[in-house]
């Protein structure tokens, strides 16, 4: 199964909100019904330390945080911010433990203010 998702974009901090809890929730509950791997991937609008995130890690392998990736923002999004408010995450891919990555990286490509996520997996 490959859910793409757009998460709760307000308020535009990516920071935790009792929203975005329960959005993490009840991703990780609806995909409980679904048997077999999974991938979820998208602009979750979330930051990486997060409480948000660290509920789907709970149940997911969090590559962004696994491949230590630096960030998914693009150029375009990091000179919008002065240096102290520097989003460097929003989106992220999870993968079911057992899936089987093969690749998976995030090139530096500025054609929007998100980088792509290149995944490859069996």
């Amino acid at each position: 199964t490959i859910v793409n998702l757009h998460g709760i974009t307000m308020p535009g901090d990516k920071l935790d909100t009792p929203a975005r809890i329960t959005q993490s929730k009840k991703i990780v509950e609806f995909l409980k019904t679904i048997e077999g791997e999974k991938i979820i991937c998208g602009d979750f609008n979330l930051d990486l330390k997060t409480q948000s995130v660290k509920i789907l890690e709970k149940y997911f392998r969090n590559l962004i945080a696994e491949f230590k990736i630096h960030t998914t923002r693009s150029l375009l999004n990091r000179t919008k911010y002065p240096p102290d408010q520097v989003q460097l995450f929003a989106d992220y891919v999870f993968v079911s433990k057992n899936t089987d990555v093969k690749n998976f990286e995030v090139p530096d490509v500025a054609v929007s203010d998100h980088l792509p996520l290149v995944l490859e997996f069996s």
